[in-house]
C-alpha cells in the first residue's frame, strides 16, 4: 500500500485539544473507510504541517491510535492502518437462533417507522431482490425500565413484509411472527463491531453523536436459502456484552450464549 494524503478526505474537528483534533480526524477516516486497512498514514511531519500543530501533538494522537489498535507502528516502519482482528466459529442454527432471539426478551419495543421503500443497491443485493422492488423497512427502539437500550432497523423482501403488521411488531419479535406464518429461519450470518454512533440513532438511544455503540449486522435466510430479513442492531455500549461459552459435545448446555450486561435478563 502507498501513503495516502488525507487533507482532502478528512474534515478537521473545530473543538477540543489540538491532539484530539488530529486523533478524531484520523479515527473518522478509518471508521468511514477513507483510510483502509494497510494504508500508510502521512508522516508525522506531513500531519504536523496539515494541522498546524507541533510534532509532540501529532505523536500523542498517534500514540492513542496505536493503543486503541487502530494503527500499527514499528521502528523504521511507517504507521499503517491496522487490519481488523477477525475470529470465526461455526455452530448449528438450533443452537444459535434461540440465543439471538433471547436478546430482546424483557424489553418493550416501540415501532419508530414502518415504511415501504426502494432498496439501495447494497440492500437489494443483500436481500436478493430486484432494485425496482420495494422492501419493508421497520425501525424499532427497545427499552428496559424505560431506558433505551437497543435500536434496530430491519428490512424484508415484499412477500415477507406483506405478512407483518405494525401492530404485531409492537409486541412480537419479527422472526417469531414470521415463524407463525410458516417461515422458519435456517441460517444466520452476523457481523459485529464497535463504532461511533451516528446522530440519528444517537438521538433515539439518548446518546451523543460519536458515543461508542455496539453494532450487529445480521442476515437471516429460510430453509431454501432465501434471505428473509436483513437487520442492523445498535446497542448502547453500556447495555451489551458478547459472551461465548464453549463446551464439548458431551457436556450439557448450549455451546454459545449471548448476554446483555446489566440491562437484559
Amino acid at each position: 500500500m502507498t501513503s495516502l494524503s488525507v487533507a482532502s478526505d478528512m474534515t478537521e474537528p473545530k473543538e477540543g485539544p489540538l491532539y484530539a483534533r488530529v486523533h478524531q480526524a484520523l479515527v473518522e477516516a478509518i471508521q468511514r473507510g477513507k483510510l483502509a486497512p494497510g494504508t500508510v498514514l502521512p508522516t508525522e511531519k506531513e500531519l504536523e504541517k496539515q494541522y498546524g500543530v507541533s510534532r509532540i501533538t501529532v505523536r500523542r494522537a498517534l500514540d492513542d491510535l496505536e493503543r486503541a489498535g487502530l494503527i500499527e507502528r514499528g521502528r523504521g516502519r511507517p504507521a499503517r492502518v491496522a487490519a481488523p482482528l477477525v475470529a470465526s466459529t461455526t455452530m448449528a442454527i438450533d443452537q444459535d437462533l434461540p440465543s439471538i432471539l433471547e436478546i430482546g426478551r424483557g424489553t418493550v419495543a416501540h415501532v419508530l417507522s414502518y415504511v415501504w421503500k426502494m432498496p439501495s443497491a447494497d440492500e437489494a443485493q443483500r436481500l436478493q431482490v430486484d432494485a425496482s422492488e420495494p422492501v419493508l423497512e421497520v425501525a424499532r427502539l427497545r427499552r428496559r425500565y424505560d431506558r433505551p437500550v437497543l435500536h434496530t432497523v430491519a428490512r424484508v423482501p415484499a412477500p415477507i413484509g406483506a405478512l407483518l403488521t405494525k401492530e404485531a411488531l409492537e409486541a412480537t419479535n419479527m422472526l417469531d411472527q414470521l415463524a407463525t406464518r410458516g417461515l422458519r429461519a435456517a441460517r444466520t450470518e452476523m457481523e459485529m463491531r464497535a463504532q461511533a454512533c451516528d446522530a440519528k440513532v444517537a438521538e433515539h438511544l439518548e446518546l451523543k453523536k460519536g458515543d461508542p455503540v455496539f453494532v450487529m449486522e445480521r442476515l437471516v435466510s429460510d430453509t431454501t436459502g432465501r434471505p428473509i430479513q436483513s437487520m442492523t442492531a445498535t446497542f448502547r455500549a453500556d447495555s451489551f456484552t458478547y459472551r461465548i461459552v464453549s463446551a464439548s459435545e458431551s457436556e450439557a448446555g448450549q455451546p454459545m450464549r449471548m448476554e446483555a450486561a446489566g440491562l437484559f435478563s
